[in-house]
Formats: structure tokens, C-alpha cells, sequence
């Protein structure tokens, strides 16, 4: 069995592949390397929280006709089962604007696998939810 510190390291190269996969191949690659019942919860879905097929649902009402032309992560780190991962999607609207937003994701992981992840507009916010007793 891994110890702690590979497992984290494989969290951390897993979530590293997810943003690769969105830059790549936008968010449909990405979606695809997670299981389909995994939990996700995009700050902007108000609390709810939705399986990968209702995450691009979603994605797809909430971006509207924007296309993503840009993913990249400015760090990734482990903390135990969770990694916070923040960065910047870039969008071209229909109307010919580019808009750039950060976005940070704590994700949490069980024996290794994937399990859950969820969004914060800041990271001062990701932050106190990996520790809530702060």
C-alpha cells in the first residue's frame, strides 16, 4: 500500500492531468478522467451539488456561447487527502470579448480515488474550507 506522501503526490499529478486535460481538450477530456458519480460543486451552482453528466449540464447553461480557449494552473498543492488547485480559465464570448477568471478547486480524494471537488471565487476561501476549525 502507498504511504501518504506518494498518495499525495498521485493526487497532486491526477488534478495537474485534469487542468492539462482542459487545456487540451476542454472540459469534456477532463470530465472524462473522473468517475461519472463523482461529487462537484461550482460556487457559482449556489450549494448544490451535481454528478459529472449534471456538471456539464450545467457548464454548458452557465458559460452560454463562450468557448474556452485557455485553462492554466498557477499551483498545486497536497494537503493529506485534499489538493487545492487555483488558476484561470480564459473564454471568448460570441460577442468577441476575452474574459479571464480565477478559479480555485479543493479536491478530495479516498483511498486514491477521486471522489469530490468543489470551487471558491478566492483562496482565502478554499483555504479555511480545508481547514473549517480555523
Amino acid at each position: 500500500m502507498p504511504d501518504r506522501g506518494e498518495m499525495s503526490h498521485d493526487n497532486v499529478e491526477f488534478i495537474r492531468r485534469l487542468w492539462e486535460a482542459v487545456d487540451e481538450g476542454g472540459l469534456e477530456a477532463a470530465l472524462g478522467l473522473t468517475d461519472p458519480e463523482a461529487e462537484w460543486a461550482p460556487h457559482p451552482a449556489g450549494g448544490q451539488v451535481l454528478s459529472t453528466g449534471e456538471l456539464l449540464s450545467f457548464l454548458d447553461q452557465y458559460s452560454g456561447e463562450r468557448e474556452l480557449l485557455r485553462a492554466t494552473p498557477y499551483s498545486i498543492r497536497a494537503h493529506g487527502d485534499k489538493v487545492l488547485a487555483s488558476g484561470s480559465f480564459r473564454l471568448h464570448g460570441e460577442d468577441g470579448r476575452i474574459s479571464e477568471f480565477q478559479i480555485h478547486w479543493v479536491s478530495e480524494f479516498e483511498d486514491g480515488r477521486f471522489v469530490r471537488a468543489c470551487s471558491y471565487a478566492s483562496e482565502a476561501e478554499a483555504l479555511r474550507s480545508l481547514d473549517p476549525g480555523a
